[in-house]
């Protein structure tokens, strides 16, 4: 058990320094979103550890914002930005977030957390979010 503890340990440690996890972030004010115009802004990788598991999960998220100024805002504000998505993601256990609603009510939340950090509504700040990867592991 505790070989298996150790282990688990050097794997997230590894996975963590293999991330990068600097914080560090970028928005892409200007990016358009295919075809049917918008701003973006990307963040970098989330690796957390879920609420009431061993497992983690690990996500990359695009933000879909209503125009380039939110989009610099999102940068203004990353470190709340960054600490409102991982208080969200630790929060959630793997049967909340795998299927296709969970993931539809993560996207609700995440949209309803960042808008208000940002001080916006969803039709002046972050419209949508895209997950380009999302593994539970």
């Amino acid at each position: 058990m505790k070989i298996k503890k150790i282990s688990s340990i050097f794997f997230n440690i590894l996975l963590i320094s293999l991330l990068g996890f600097s914080g560090l972030s970028f928005a892409n004010s200007g990016a358009k979103e295919g075809g049917a115009g918008g701003d973006t802004a990307k963040l970098e990788a989330f690796t957390v550890n879920l609420a009431n598991t061993d497992r983690y999960l690990q996500v990359v998220v695009t933000l879909k914002v209503a125009s380039a100024e939110v989009a610099e805002q999102v940068k203004t504000y990353m470190p709340m930005v960054r600490h409102g998505m991982i208080l969200i993601l630790s929060s959630k256990d793997d049967a909340q977030i795998k299927t296709a609603e969970g993931k539809r009510e993560l996207i609700v939340e995440i949209r309803e957390k960042l808008n208000k950090v940002l001080k916006l509504t969803e039709h002046n700040g972050v419209t949508d979010i895209f997950f380009e990867t999302f593994v539970i592991q």
